[in-house]
């Protein structure tokens, strides 16, 4: 047998031990290999070279076959080729540096930036986030203990700190519970690492009652709510701010991807806004569809931000400019939020807030007939296919099944927000019978 062969497991299971260690390389896969031991045990193995002139021959042991399957021995493997010869690290010598680091304990404050770190590398889209809340609250509090000198009495000081802190503040979502929820949740995320890295025996956290809650939301706008929301917002807020509050609604997307948006993603000629990876939370490409309202939009925007980057870049402009500014950058996390919720009492709105207006598009799609399909991929939510089908080799946007939603959901808002009162708009029943009478179903 040649060694270098193909890695299927109708091959590597056939394979049979001899008296001496054999390696098999795999085919098309530099330095990726399998030993086979004299015992007929199989090992995922990873050669490379090192050092300045590429003089070292450095070995990695991946894992077992067939405890680990050949596609997670590859997606390693990967990982490991992109480090070396990508980024030219050194993987033997970092772990033999992190487990020098390891024989001497860290302290809470000094393992932080580790975790970060891994997590950063798996492009985890909360990091922004633990990061603000280990600097907030945790490290504050624990910062200068040794990991397993760290007590449940001691993470119990930081979610009393989060709630005496709410206290004084306004606008503090469920008192400071939703806080102390995702508080706990990352310190428990943080202390698991440590133990897995063998540095503590038991996680702190797993012994805390937790005083948070959840603060998910299922609010959704219902059609006078809609319209006037639609009808209202503009005379409340610079135009701006109202249209990248509108294209929220006619798009259905977050309102970080919407403040975001750049004139280059915004595809006139395939009538798309393209999202690549790196622009949306879920980390997948994006296209998503336009429909009259969303061009309507970008065109009046334009007026205000045409010689910036960003469609709707940060301007409180309430007419357009003699000269467009070209340094505009993009809203804060908070200024559309903050924008609708001073103006909820003259919206006539109670408790709304941007992410309603996402929820409210998918929400009405699904509630005339189009099946739930339609409103996940408008979302760009994940279906939870984690087969090597799902993430590799389907690679198709179904820019189909999303025009036909965006159709549909411009279809609704005609027959709502174009009312000239209140009292004109349809009841659900009377939305359906019209949607179905369009054949856009």
């Amino acid at each position: 047998m040649s060694n270098t062969i193909k890695f299927i497991d109708s091959i590597i299971r056939n394979i049979k031990s001899q008296e001496k260690r054999q390696t098999y390389w795999c085919y098309g896969c530099p330095g990726f290999g399998i030993r086979i031991n004299p015992s007929g045990t199989k090992v995922f193995i990873f050669k490379y070279m090192s050092g300045e002139k590429k003089e070292k021959s450095r070995w990695i042991s991946i894992g077992k076959y067939p405890a680990l399957s050949i596609r997670e021995a590859r997606k390693i493997y990967d990982e490991l080729y992109e480090q070396v010869h990508k980024f030219c690290r050194d993987p033997v010598a970092e772990r033999k540096n992190e487990i020098q680091k390891q024989n001497n304990t860290y302290k809470v404050s000094e393992f932080v930036p580790v975790y970060l770190e891994l997590e950063k590398l798996k492009e985890k889209a909360s990091i922004k986030e633990e990061e603000r809340i280990f600097n907030l609250d945790v490290i504050p509090v624990i910062g200068d203990i040794k990991l397993p000198d760290v007590t449940p009495d001691d993470i119990d000081k930081i979610q009393l700190r989060i709630l005496k802190r709410a206290k004084k503040t306004k606008n503090a979502k469920r008192n400071g519970k939703v806080a102390v929820k995702n508080s706990l949740a990352y310190t428990r995320q943080l202390f698991n690492l440590a133990k897995d890295k063998k540095l503590i025996k038991t996680n702190p956290v797993a012994e805390v009652k937790s005083l948070g809650k959840a603060g998910s939301r299922d609010r959704v706008l219902n059609f006078e709510e809609l319209w006037l929301f639609w009808n209202r917002i503009d005379k409340l807020v610079p135009p701006v701010t109202a249209r990248a509050l509108k294209f929220g609604i006619v798009t259905m997307q977050r309102s970080k991807e919407v403040r975001n948006m750049t004139y280059s993603s915004y595809k006139q000629n395939e009538n798309v806004w393209h999202m690549q990876r790196e622009d949306t939370k879920s980390k997948r490409m994006h296209r998503v569809p336009l429909n009259r309202y969303a061009h309507e939009i970008i065109s009046e925007a334009q007026e205000y931000t045409g010689a910036s980057p960003y469609i709707f870049g940060a301007t409180r402009a309430k007419k357009t400019p003699k000269s467009l500014d070209a340094e505009l950058i993009p809203y804060g996390k908070s200024a559309l939020h903050q924008a609708v919720r001073r103006n909820r009492k003259a919206l006539g709105i109670e408790d709304i807030c941007p992410h309603d207006l996402r929820r409210t598009g998918a929400t009405w799609i699904t509630a005339v007939g189009l099946p739930k399909l339609y409103a996940r991929l408008m979302l760009n939510h994940s279906d939870g296919d984690r087969d090597v089908t799902g993430e590799v080799y389907v690679q198709y946007s179904y820019d189909f099944e999303k025009q036909r939603a965006v159709k549909v959901w411009e279809f609704i808002l005609d027959q709502i927000v174009t009312c000239k009162s209140i009292n004109e708009i349809p009841t659900l029943d009377e939305l359906r019978n019209r949607t179905h009478a369009s054949g856009l179903l």
